[in-house]
């Protein structure tokens, strides 16, 4: 998505909806009135340029938002998996990916055609030891270092930046620590990629992390489980992807929110206003079953 188109969106957003702050949405949820057509703005992963190009331009037309982060990332140490695969499929093709694959799982390692299929039919399944082994046989195949990429690329924002957005009216949130795959969490697991990376947060910015964001977004990520600690570690909130509609009825540990990247005023209210309560209507009559969706891309959501 584009600055300009991202700007759009924001001023779009401000002239005909009410942007909310996560505190008014809590609040609303202990029976405070909401405004007119709330709208609740948020971002995912570690990205820098959220905080250089986003978080001005809403705060130019006054418009609080959430940052849900991965603090693996801060401070450009280390690479994101999905950035890792995109980028070796972009210089190197699948060769690559499939080999490391083919190293972690042997024989049932599936085919890799695009990146799709490595999203929704590989990663998914591997435990967080296996992704861990599938990202260095993967920098070892395609005879990268992860951390020198990140450092040399700096994609994703500093410490100092992640302290600075407490004052700009971005609340930051959890969004596990290395974004790994809810499904697969159990036990010490969940310690290790929400209730650390809420801790890491909080001792950088000095706020209480309240709400969590489900990487890729989908529902059968949020398993009893997480949903279970995400109660016992203090978290408030969840969200969702999932491009459905929020009503006063919705689970408050299972938000939905619409992915945008849209190119004009007209694909902005049909995105918000009209696809969602669509999807909605196709659930009632033919209701979904583990519909996965986990595109190698990021983005706002709201």
């Amino acid at each position: 998505m584009t600055p300009h188109h991202f700007e759009e969106t924001i001023r779009f957003l401000a002239a005909h909806y009410s942007p909310i702050s996560l505190e008014t949405f809590l609040e609303a949820r202990e029976g405070r009135s909401l405004p007119k057509r709330p709208v609740l703005v948020t971002f995912d992963d570690a990205y820098a340029s959220i905080v250089e190009r986003a978080v001005p331009i809403c705060r130019r037309y006054g418009v609080p938002a959430i940052f849900f982060v991965t603090a693996a990332f801060v401070g450009n140490f280390d690479l994101a998996l999905d950035n890792l695969v995109c980028f070796v499929a972009n210089q190197q093709g699948f060769a690559p990916i499939q080999a490391a694959a083919l190293d972690v799982v042997g024989q049932l390692c599936p085919q890799f055609p695009n990146l799709r299929s490595v999203a929704h039919d590989f990663v998914p399944q591997l435990s967080l030891e296996q992704r861990a082994q599938f990202k260095q046989a993967l920098a070892d195949r395609a005879r990268i270092r992860p951390g020198e990429l990140a450092s040399q690329a700096k994609l994703y924002l500093t410490t100092a930046q992640l302290r600075a957005l407490a004052g700009l009216g971005v609340e930051i949130g959890n969004h596990t620590y290395s974004h790994a795959r809810c499904r697969v969490l159990q036990g010490t697991d969940l310690d290790q990629e929400i209730g650390q990376n809420q801790k890491l947060l909080e001792r950088v910015t000095g706020r209480r992390v309240r709400a969590f964001s489900v990487p890729y977004g989908t529902k059968t990520d949020l398993t009893p489980e997480v949903v279970n600690y995400l109660r016992r570690s203090g978290h408030d909130a969840a969200f969702l992807v999932d491009s459905l509609p929020n009503n006063h009825s919705t689970d408050i540990y299972a938000l939905y929110r619409v992915s945008l990247d849209s190119t004009s005023d007209a694909d902005a209210f049909s995105k918000l206003e009209i696809l969602p309560r669509l999807r909605a209507m196709r659930d009632t009559v033919i209701p979904r079953h583990n519909v996965v969706s986990a595109p190698l891309k990021h983005g706002g959501q709201v």
